[in-house]
């Protein structure tokens, strides 16, 4: 299964978390939850990060076509499964 179907499969569950930190970043780029979980079922994995001994971490990247700017999602699944959002931002126009 490709990541960004298992990504897709977790939102779709529900079983993701946001991390405190990512919810700041949300907040200061003026991002919804909507955004996220958008960007999370419908963006591209662009990078996988494996330099982390907790595990990978994925950059899932999408265009928000009303704003014309980027988001990047930085996510890892948990040993639980979950996808744990560890933070969010806007690449800009």
């Amino acid at each position: 299964m490709s990541k960004e179907k298992a990504i897709g499969r977790a939102v779709l569950a529900d079983k993701y978390e946001f991390t405190r930190h990512a919810l700041d970043e949300m907040d200061d780029d003026e991002l919804t939850e909507t955004d996220v979980r958008q960007a999370l079922l419908h963006g591209k994995v662009v990078a996988e990060l494996t330099d982390d001994p907790r595990g990978a971490r994925y950059v899932v990247r999408r265009t928000r076509r009303a704003q014309g700017d980027q988001i990047e999602v930085i996510c890892r699944f948990l040993p639980s499964a979950y996808l744990r959002v560890i933070t969010v931002y806007t690449l800009g126009k």
